[in-house]
């Protein structure tokens, strides 16, 4: 029997089309999905039979794993409970988006144990399983609103091209699917890259590069020191280039060469920041002091991407640990006060030359007692120093 066809673009987005999908999936029909790289179908993960259909829609050799799909990081966490940094760190950067990671997932408190036994060899074959969230609106609704495991394979014949549009899914497996959710042509219209990790380590290698390349995975790879303050004209700038002097001299490079030889970058936002004002004038004749530079810094607001993609966030008050906390939650764990036990960094703004002196030798003294820590050195030179 010929799938049932729902053109995405003709009806726009509909919450009901979601519960439809949904409640085929949760059926056991075989649904085909639009991503941002290639269309796939996707099928209950829990119900052996469904995926027995979907092997044979395919014609898929049992050795080939399917891909879990989830609808954030927060959802596929029970199943690969240990991350290592540089996972955590690649799905905070990649997802959702183009990228499939094949993490471990042979651990006993791992939730892929829950599957059927027959379904678990075509998940997780030897000891590790592959996790997607993909970009696209309509997608990311229905593996949210699934209350059950989702695999996700290409929508295509095993072996063949890889189906970038509705129709083409409709040409190859129209009578061999249930559903099919039309909404054109993909994005990006090749398949995701394909990272593996080995074990819980920080090491990985690309099994397909994709819509990824390798160069953006070794820019999405490095680590990123973030500081914030209020207008990012005066404390967080003075931060910046501070950091980046204590680091590069206790790592012996040059300060001027240290992240291109390092791959670790810093930089500054402002809460309440204008794009490209300088750095004030008694910041930068306070580093200069130090014999650092400011001549060249703009000032840029911190935004909620810039937050996700830093390994550690450091604020000069509680005030503004409180103010990115209640918009981002999440990211707790790496949001830290500098001189928290004395009540943070205070502005210098409005204060004579000798204040602002004072404000980047006491961020050089918190600094220089931050990057001793052992957590911090245990994530920042992850595959790096």
């Amino acid at each position: 029997m010929a799938a049932r066809v729902i053109h995405l673009q003709k009806r726009g987005f509909d919450i009901k089309l979601v519960n439809e999908a949904v409640s085929a999936l949760r059926n056991g029909k075989l649904v085909v999905l639009p991503t941002e790289t290639v269309y796939g179908i996707a099928v209950r993960a829990d119900d052996q039979t469904a995926v027995k259909h979907l092997m044979a829609a395919k014609n898929r050799p049992e050795k080939n794993p399917f891909t879990l799909a989830f609808s954030s990081i927060k959802r596929f966490l029970p199943y690969v409970p240990q991350l290592s940094v540089m996972a955590e760190r690649l799905a905070r950067r990649c997802f959702p988006g183009p990228v499939t990671l094949v993490l471990n997932a042979d651990m006993p408190e791992s939730e892929v144990h829950h599957l059927p036994k027959k379904v678990l060899r075509f998940i997780m074959p030897e000891d590790s399983i592959g996790i997607r969230i993909p970009r696209h609106e309509f997608t990311l609704q229905v593996l949210e609103n699934a209350d059950f495991p989702i695999a996700l394979t290409s929508a295509n014949l095993s072996g063949q091209v890889d189906s970038t549009s509705g129709q083409e899914v409709m040409n190859v497996l129209g009578d061999k699917v249930d559903w099919i959710f039309d909404d054109g042509a993909s994005v990006l219209k090749q398949a995701s890259t394909v990272i593996q990790f080995t074990g819980n380590s920080n090491i990985f290698q690309i099994l397909r590069e994709g819509a990824v390349s390798s160069a953006q995975l070794k820019r999405l790879s490095q680590p990123l020191i973030l500081f914030v303050c209020t207008g990012n004209t005066c404390r967080s700038p003075m931060a910046e280039v501070i950091a980046r002097d204590i680091l590069a001299r206790k790592y012996s490079f040059p300060q001027e060469t240290f992240e291109s030889q390092t791959g670790i970058s810093i930089c500054s936002a402002g809460i309440c920041a204008n794009d490209f004002s300088p750095a004030s004038e008694y910041s930068r004749r306070a580093v200069k002091a130090m014999g650092l530079d400011l001549d060249s810094h703009i000032s840029q607001p911190v935004t909620h991407r810039l937050l996700e993609y830093a390994d550690f966030i450091y604020v000069m008050t509680p005030a503004h640990q409180r103010q990115i906390l209640s918009v981002v939650p999440e990211i707790a764990h790496k949001v830290f006060t500098l001189a928290r036990f004395s009540g943070g960094i205070p502005d210098p703004f409005g204060n004579a030359p000798e204040v602002y002196e004072a404000c980047a030798h006491q961020i050089r003294d918190e600094l220089e007692k931050e990057f001793s820590a052992s957590e911090f050195k245990k994530i920042l030179f992850t595959g790096q120093i």
